[in-house]
């Protein structure tokens, strides 16, 4: 049995031996210049899909990101005025794969003035966001989903 084992890790052994990644030596890859915070600055404008209880309302509004003095943060803030969504939270950002698309997210913390966990997408024009915050219309607090720029 014992012999019977060693051959089979000894084929796998050999086996992996032979075993290649392709050539990733492209020249024609992006290389960052280390500030996507700076490189995604700007003001985004779309549509805002809000979510509570199974009803989904949208409406026209904005996402705003602002470059901080630390690499790979951005200050984004997040408005609607239908929604009356008007708030704001530092995020991590980084490229991904090109010079003008980019993630961020953050982290439900402390120190995210938004409250809650958030993340998104920036490809060109168009950036993404995805987020549940709750406000408080009236005397009642309401636990709203909200996502911008998704498909209809």
């Amino acid at each position: 049995m014992k012999k019977l084992l060693y051959s089979v890790l000894a084929m796998l052994a050999i086996g992996c031996t032979f075993v290649a990644c392709s050539d990733d030596d492209d020249d024609n890859s992006f290389v960052s210049d280390g500030h996507p915070e700076k490189a995604a600055a700007g003001t985004y404008e779309g549509t805002w899909l809000r979510v509570y209880d199974g009803d989904s309302v949208y409406s026209d509004g904005t996402i705003t990101v602002t470059a901080t003095d630390s690499a790979y943060c951005a200050d984004f803030a997040f408005y609607c005025a239908e929604f009356e969504l008007d708030v704001a939270s530092v995020a991590n950002i980084s490229y991904a794969g090109s010079s003008n698309k980019f993630v961020y997210a953050n982290s439900q913390s402390d120190g995210n003035a938004l409250g809650t966990s958030f993340a998104g997408t920036i490809d060109g024009s168009v950036a993404t966001a995805r987020f549940t915050f709750t406000q408080k219309v009236g005397r009642k607090s309401y636990e709203y989903v909200y996502r911008f720029n998704l498909e209809k």
